[in-house]
């Protein structure tokens, strides 16, 4: 058999913008241009700030910020996405590199992004679906108030070392005189425009019958909305000049001190493993918020992002991935394709080499109040209400993530997150479905049923067992012995007056058509069970699988086997049998 392999395909798989700019035409490049230049103005004020809230100049800012744009275009599927820095990827930075220099950030853009890379071309995307929703939000929400936290000094003009939550508020605490009034009016100020300017683009205008009132308000509306999501926040000085392409540093100096590349791990530890893994997981998540019902190639995506991060480590950028509220911003401008990303990069390159002597400088409360503005939003209330609703136990994971991210730190905290959503799952393996229930219908012989959904694991074992037991304990009370039979005629006349002995049911049927497979524990489990059964009684098996009947014939001696068809005939001749065996040991 020869295996043929098309060039072209390949190619188009592994970049997509082979595929869809073969039909690029102008109407769609002009979308992609507007969408590039209304992305670009908001990526830049904010790439300025997320710098500062990595702990770097301002330049590193626009250094993460032009390379994502040209290589997701080449590389990516979904036209809103924009990779750049992000607050959540900027604090994790920050978390640890804190200390050191710009190096150890770009060391570790790049290594995460080796660590992406092979995660999506060894297609371990779907690893990142064992990271639940609740625990991600629950992330997500204490991250933002992290990050939020962390402003709130230079909110206030006050100047102090904290890395956590709890650090920088003891520290606001404990500072809390020094606090400098026009610092503070003036980021409460900034506050104030900037969540005004958010309310001024969501305002929506009553859509008029006529065509020319109906125009009019159209650019009235896209007005409002390009007005709410562009303040042109500049600031003071940047190092003018585009980053010359470098490797990556495996050795930095601090102070006076030479570190090697061991000792650059050390430090960077296990954020090597975290940054990566918290790229992934938003950037998967923000692709399907915009996949607008189409299928998403989450390998491909995972694959774009490390290559973005390992051709922008090359450019002293420090580690990015793609932003909710950019991809909002280009959604709403009309993006079509990937292609707005090279507008977007463009006009980065150019603010690098032509505009930076240009920026005045903006007070660091008033960058505090544009990081803060930027970050509340990712504070996920509505999910509260939901899982209120659907499933409370949920709450649990999102809680705990919040909890474990504040008082921990961010990183310890999605460790404990994941670590409640493993011990839930293997809370609801060991509370398998089970519909376990006594019949006697006068159709069939009285018998016990148990309906199991999924697959029965090691874990459920003793719950089916103990459920099964305590049925038939409950029953057996109930009548003390349930079932009154037939005693034969020539009983009946040798014992007038005597009531005829009461004969308890002790037919279990298993319904396996829902069962996939049977683990070693539980075959075990479930021969211990037969064998209880069986002393005065039978298990049926219905309708098991191939599989589940040769799992079954390699623990069981002799089990019995039925379709859904033939166990009528098979109950009523097991009934008669152990009807019979119980009456003759009666007039033994």
């Amino acid at each position: 058999m020869h295996l043929t392999l098309d060039p072209r395909r390949l190619a188009g798989r592994v970049f997509p913008i082979v595929s869809w700019s073969r039909s690029y035409e102008l109407r769609t490049g002009i979308g992609d241009l507007i969408a590039g230049i209304t992305v670009a103005l908001t990526l830049i004020p904010q790439s300025i700030a997320y710098a500062s809230l990595a702990g770097f100049e301002p330049q590193y800012g626009l250094y993460a910020s032009f390379v994502g744009g040209f290589v997701y275009a080449i590389m990516g599927t979904v036209p809103q996405i924009n990779i750049g820095p992000t607050a959540l990827l900027s604090l994790l930075t920050f978390t640890y590199t804190n200390g050191t220099n710009p190096d150890f950030a770009v060391l570790l853009c790049f290594v995460g992004g080796i660590v992406t890379l092979i995660a999506g071309v060894c297609q371990l995307g779907f690893l990142v679906e064992f990271v639940s929703t609740p625990v991600v939000s629950g992330f997500t929400s204490a991250a933002a108030i992290t990050i939020a936290s962390s402003q709130i000094k230079g909110l206030l003009g006050l100047s102090f070392d904290a890395e956590t939550f709890i650090s920088t508020w003891r520290g606001v605490f404990h500072n809390i005189t020094n606090t400098r009034l026009q610092d503070t009016l003036l980021g409460l100020s900034s506050c104030i425009v900037l969540m005004g300017m958010k309310a001024l683009k969501d305002i929506r205008l009553k859509e008029p019958k006529d065509e020319k009132s109906r125009r009019n308000t159209t650019i009235l509306q896209r007005t409002l909305w390009f007005a709410g999501t562009h303040p042109f926040i500049l600031t003071g000085h940047i190092t003018p000049g585009l980053p010359y392409p470098r490797l990556p540093p495996f050795h930095s100096t601090i102070g006076n001190t030479t570190v090697s590349a061991v000792g650059m791990f050390s430090k960077l530890g296990s954020g090597l493993l975290v940054v990566p893994l918290v790229g992934v997981i938003s950037n998967v998540a923000i692709a399907k918020a915009f996949s607008k019902g189409k299928t998403l190639d989450a390998t491909q995506e995972i694959v774009a992002l490390g290559i973005c991060n390992i051709i922008g480590a090359f450019f002293s950028s420090f580690p990015v991935n793609g932003s909710f509220t950019r991809s909002a911003v280009s959604d709403a401008s009309g993006v079509r394709t990937p292609a707005a990303g090279f507008y977007t990069g463009v006009i980065v390159l150019l603010t690098l080499g032509l505009l930076t002597p240009y920026f005045y400088f903006i007070p660091r409360a008033a960058l505090s109040a544009v990081i803060m503005c930027a970050v509340l939003h990712m504070v996920d209330l509505e999910i509260i209400k939901k899982l209120w609703k659907t499933n409370r136990l949920d709450l649990i994971p999102l809680v705990g993530t919040f909890i474990s991210c504040l008082l921990l730190g961010i990183e310890v905290g999605l460790g404990c997150g994941v670590a409640i959503d493993v011990l839930l799952l293997l809370y609801y393996q060991s509370r398998p479905t089970l519909d376990t229930r006594y019949v006697n219908d006068g159709i069939l012989p009285p018998h016990y049923e148990m309906h199991p959904l999924g697959g029965l694991h090691f874990a459920s074992a003793e719950r089916v067992r103990s459920s099964l037991i305590s049925l038939k304990n409950s029953k057996d009370k109930e009548s003390s012995a349930v079932e009154i039979v037939t005693v034969p005629a020539h009983l009946q006349n040798g014992a007038a007056g005597i009531e005829p002995p009461r004969l308890s049911p002790n037919l279990l049927v298993i319904y396996c058509d829902s069962v996939n497979r049977l683990d070693y524990t539980f075959l075990q489990s479930i021969k211990m069970l037969v064998q209880e059964w069986s002393r005065g009684g039978h298990v049926v098996w219905c309708d098991a699988k191939p599989l589940i009947k040769e799992q079954l014939e390699n623990v069981l001696p002799e089990p019995l086997f039925c379709t859904n068809e033939q166990l009528a005939t098979l109950l009523i001749g097991l009934s008669t049998l152990t009807q019979a065996g119980n009456i003759n040991d009666t007039h033994l």
